[in-house]
């Protein structure tokens, strides 16, 4: 038996198989026309929608790089702070070292003249004290005349 195709609006029974396979083949032809319009017709939307997805990616790398970016600026300035302490801190380490040496080189020049006065006590001998000189009478003031 062979299975019988209703057309809607049409003849109720078809017979034959030519006839059957004509119906067929119309309905594949108006299948494949139905879906290439379909295909056409959500082609513009699916060029939208890529079009769409295109720019989301790349405003999200766009926006991940401004974030990198500004993740290290902020590194950045937070090394360029630590730097700026560790240079302060060096600077103050190094003006009290100055300061020490300068110190240090003042007691060791006066320990040296300490030293050096005492050796030259010990060496010169000492000398009396030169007694003042006699005082040679004043001559006496002539008359005025």
């Amino acid at each position: 038996m062979e299975p019988e195709v209703q057309l809607p609006d049409s003849q109720p029974k078809v017979e034959g198989k030519r006839t059957q396979l004509k119906i067929v083949r119309e309905s594949v032809e108006t299948l494949s026309r139905d879906v290439a319009d379909f295909r056409k017709s959500h082609e513009n939307s699916t060029r939208k929608l890529q079009a769409e997805i295109a720019s989301l990616r790349k405003e999200i790398a766009a926006t991940a790089r401004a974030r990198d970016l500004e993740d290290h600026a902020k590194s950045h300035l937070a090394g360029s702070k630590k730097l700026e302490k560790q240079v302060t801190t060096l600077r103050a380490e190094l003006a009290a070292v100055k300061k020490s040496i300068a110190n240090d080189a003042a007691r060791g020049r006066a320990k040296q003249e300490a030293l050096l006065s005492k050796v030259l006590s010990k060496v010169t001998p000492k000398r009396a004290k030169p007694a003042k000189p006699k005082a040679k009478p004043k001559p006496a003031k002539a008359a005025k005349k």
